[in-house]
């Protein structure tokens, strides 16, 4: 499912422009055109673009000499490995055993209530990209989620919406600002 709604995302979305400067000196500074390289090559794209775009894979695949089943393959493989832009803030929720059991399955409920997101999922303002892990390695502050950069511990349904809506509320200031500063 997740697959599907990133492909129909891609298809509907027209590529816009990238600078593929980035991707090039990465592909040029590898010792060769091994296919060992690949993981962590992608992590270097991705850091770059918070991505894979689809023209920086092309020049991947032609670097290391791989198909393009061969390297989604890999791709679908490993979650963190996106290729669609995520939102402006990465939601991890944590579905380990000690979340789960205190509610971090109710917590995606409510974000899917009314941000219409599941896991894996970004929502139409580019905000919000929701993604699940296996444990965040809090278990005493469960259920927790990290979102962007800052931990969250010992959340529940409401704290977490209002989490959320100061996250919406920081963007919206920092396009105000950005604003200013063209005008």
């Amino acid at each position: 499912m997740e697959t599907e709604n990133a492909q129909a995302v891609a298809e509907e979305a027209p590529e816009k422009e990238i600078d593929l400067t980035p991707t090039r000196e990465i592909l040029d500074s590898l010792p060769g055109p091994e296919r060992r390289y690949l993981i962590p090559t992608l992590q270097k794209i991705q850091n770059v673009y918070r991505y894979l775009p689809e023209p920086a894979m092309k020049l991947l695949m032609a670097k290391l000499g791989i198909s393009k089943a061969q390297l989604y393959g890999v791709i679908s493989f490993y979650p963190q490995l996106l290729i669609t832009e995520p939102g402006k803030y990465i939601f991890k929720l944590c579905y380990g055993t000690a979340c789960f059991v205190k509610g971090a399955n109710i917590i995606a409920e409510k974000i899917y209530e009314t941000y219409h997101i599941h896991p894996g999922e970004t929502d139409k303002d580019k905000i919000f990209t929701l993604q699940t892990a296996s444990c965040l390695g809090n278990c005493g502050a469960a259920p927790m989620a990290i979102i962007g950069d800052d931990t969250h511990g010992t959340i529940d349904p409401e704290q977490t919406f209002a989490l959320l809506k100061s996250y919406e509320d920081r963007k919206s200031e920092a396009e105000e600002v950005e604003e200013a500063a063209q005008e």
